[in-house]
């Protein structure tokens, strides 16, 4: 069984691995995956726009369907 420290406050500087942060993904993935959520969402847009506008047109001439 492993002893797990007290929460103790560290100094300033302290290399510990609790006190280090951890190494992030790589910036280029990061980045491609909020341009692929946001191209993602635009395709999603732009197909919703004639259903919108079907059923505003619909809306418009009282079809109820």
């Amino acid at each position: 069984m492993r002893h797990r420290p007290k929460d103790i406050v560290h100094p300033i500087g302290c290399a510990c691995r609790h006190c280090t942060p951890r190494a992030c993904r790589n910036r280029r993935f990061d980045l491609a995956i909020r341009a692929a959520t946001r191209v993602l969402f635009l395709i999603a847009a732009i197909i919703a726009i004639p259903f919108i506008i079907a059923h505003a047109l619909a809306s418009a001439k009282g079809d109820g369907r």
